[in-house]
Formats: C-alpha cells, structure tokens, sequence
C-alpha cells in the first residue's frame, strides 16, 4: 500500500464531513494563527486528538514520516512555550516519558482539549 493509501486509511474519520464543515474545521485552525499555522501542523495536532493520550516524538515521526528535528519544529508552535517563536498556541505540552525519562512526550494542554471539542462540534 503507497504512503498516502495508508493515511488516508489510517485517518479515516468516524463520521463523514461536508465542504461546509471541513470549511468551518479550518476556520478554527486558521484562528489560531492566520496564515501561518501550517498544515502539517494542523495534522499532529488531530493526530493527537484521535490518539487520546500522550504520544513521544518518534510515534508523531512514523506517523508522518519526519525527522526528529522537524517533529520538533511541528510540536513547538503548538507548544506552551518555544526558544524559537515570540508567539506560541499552547495546545500541546511536552513532558518527561514515565516510562523513559530522558524520552519525552507530548499531549493536549486543557485549551488544546477545549479546541478538540470545539472541532468536534462542527
């Protein structure tokens, strides 16, 4: 199966979603940061959403097929904070895996929560 097939497979929704409602799903993400919230970005965040608890920064490379470094600069807008950015959405957070702890992880802040659920509603 080709890489998009599997994506595509992979991230089939629940439900199905009109031109009107997909056109409303990007408003909210283009309200976050207009014009610059990309759409890579965009994609970790749903796929975060849809796992539903915390993920380390290898399963977001795999699921997308990216380096560490560029699942790094996906995350970081996303993030609370970030070294590299003056402003920064705070959906996601970073936190130490339990498990491994030089490994870390990343999950849905509370206002990430709240934007999932404002999705959902569309």
């Amino acid at each position: 199966m080709d890489k998009l097939a599997e994506l595509i497979t992979r991230t089939t929704p629940r439900r199905t979603m009109d031109l009107h409602q997909l056109d409303k799903a990007l408003a909210l993400f283009s309200a976050l940061d207009p014009w610059r919230l990309p759409l890579h970005h965009a994609q970790v965040l749903l796929y975060l959403v849809r796992e539903n608890r915390p993920v380390t920064y290898r399963q977001i490379e795999q699921a997308f097929g990216v380096s560490n470094a560029s699942a790094s600069r996906i995350v970081n807008p996303l993030s609370e904070e970030s070294p590299h950015r003056k402003t920064c959405l705070g959906l996601v957070e970073t936190i130490k895996d339990p498990a491994e702890g030089r490994r870390l992880m990343v999950r849905l802040t509370a206002k990430g929560k709240a934007f999932a659920r404002n999705l959902e509603a569309v």
